[in-house]
């Protein structure tokens, strides 16, 4: 890492001491020094605050169906580690093992795959979805789906299991998730519109059953933009909690 930063700013040690031989009174722009950042990265290599992990290997060629999120494919997120963002990286999100994938192009060349190191990672976006990580006394630490925010939110869980079958095969299970509401930074699961419902104070349950009737919400199968039209309502209704 230091050989690195090393030859970074050497590399812009030699950009400038040119222009300024050729031009001593030009000015490099902003966009002149991002092209060289550019063509640093691609000469030596990504940043290691990101390419930081250990080598992945797939392990599940003779299960059926797979453990990822979505598709079993590289979607175009973004990163959040120690504080800081990556965008447009390739990514997986293994929902058996609750580990995250990156596909990333080395200086050899190729492409490789690494498991990255989750205590890092703070928050990543894969297929259009935010998931960041909380910590809470009741389910521990882990990724959760942010679906809405504001005062009480509303989280997913998604999560796959492994099954036997009676064909002596295994085989993954379609991906699921479980539903929380969290008021007072505490989690509270919820399967049903009346475990819903209970989840608000007594006057404003039959309000939040009307709305959810009025707009036809199904909450098993909702979509999130629903969900914060949902929550938005809820919110506006307690905000003197």
């Amino acid at each position: 890492m230091i050989s690195h930063c090393l030859k970074y700013c050497l590399f812009l040690f030699v950009c400038f001491h040119s222009g300024a031989t050729t031009a001593q009174t030009q000015t490099i722009s902003d966009s002149t020094i991002y092209s060289w950042k550019k063509h640093f990265d691609l000469s030596y290599g990504p940043d290691y605050n990101l390419i930081n992990g250990i080598k992945y290997l797939y392990l599940y060629s003779n299960i059926n169906g797979h453990p990822f999120f979505g598709e079993n494919q590289f979607y175009t997120g973004s990163l959040v580690i120690t504080d800081r963002e990556y965008q447009d990286v390739y990514l997986k999100y293994d929902l058996y093992n609750q580990n995250i994938i990156l596909q990333y192009s080395p200086f050899s060349g190729g492409t490789d795959q690494i498991l990255l190191k989750i205590e890092f990672i703070h928050e990543f976006k894969i297929d259009g979805k935010l998931f960041r990580k909380y910590s809470f006394s009741e389910t521990g630490t882990r990724f959760y789906q942010v679906v809405t925010s504001g005062k009480i939110y509303c989280l997913y869980y998604w999560e796959k299991e492994l099954n036997y079958s009676t064909l002596s095969l295994y085989n993954f299970n379609l991906q699921k998730k479980v539903s929380y509401i969290v008021r007072n930074g505490k989690p509270y699961r919820f399967k049903s519109k009346k475990q819903f419902r209970r989840l608000f104070p007594v006057q404003h349950q039959k309000e939040i059953k009307q709305f959810i009737r009025k707009n036809k919400i199904r909450l098993k199968k909702e979509s999130d933009s629903n969900m914060r039209r949902l929550l938005e309502f809820c919110n506006q209704l307690t905000e003197t909690m």
